[in-house]
């Protein structure tokens, strides 16, 4: 897939997909994008959120989305904007609902996911979001939109 000649629409639409994919446990149409040794983090303690941390190349990052999908179910995941400086940096928005499997505990979060790419492959990935109310869920509290 040539990423370099794709419109913005393109790469959105193939972001959207990737995206939904990972959100029914299906993994690898995304780290195909990955390089080998990419790194990725997701913000966080580990203590609260067993797939939080750093993980470098595609197996470990593999067994953190798996390890995500232990306490977590996406419910819901919407791409809101993909904003591209290829080959360098991308930076994507994004709206999830997540319950916890364990307690049924749902929330609604936003983030913020920076990619950086050499040759068209990503190569670090960090994932910002609000890692205390996802932590929350393991105690049964869900989120309040009137709040």
């Amino acid at each position: 897939m040539d990423l370099k000649n794709l419109t913005h629409e393109q790469r959105l639409a193939i972001v959207r997909d990737i995206y939904a994919k990972r959100a029914r446990g299906d993994n690898e149409p995304g780290l195909f994008f990955f390089h080998d040794n990419a790194t990725y983090r997701l913000l966080g303690s580990r203590a609260l959120i067993p797939a939080a941390g750093v993980r470098v190349g595609k197996d470990e990052i593999r067994q953190a989305w798996r390890a995500f999908d232990i306490d977590f179910e996406i419910v819901n995941f919407v791409v809101e904007d993909f904003v591209v400086d290829m080959p360098r940096t991308s930076y994507m928005s994004w709206q999830m609902t997540l319950r916890h499997r364990g307690t049924g505990a749902v929330v609604e979060l936003e983030g913020v996911d920076r990619l950086k790419w050499r040759d068209f492959k990503i190569i670090d990935w960090t994932r910002y979001f609000d890692t205390a109310l996802v932590a929350a869920l393991r105690q049964g509290e869900e989120d309040d939109p009137n709040a």
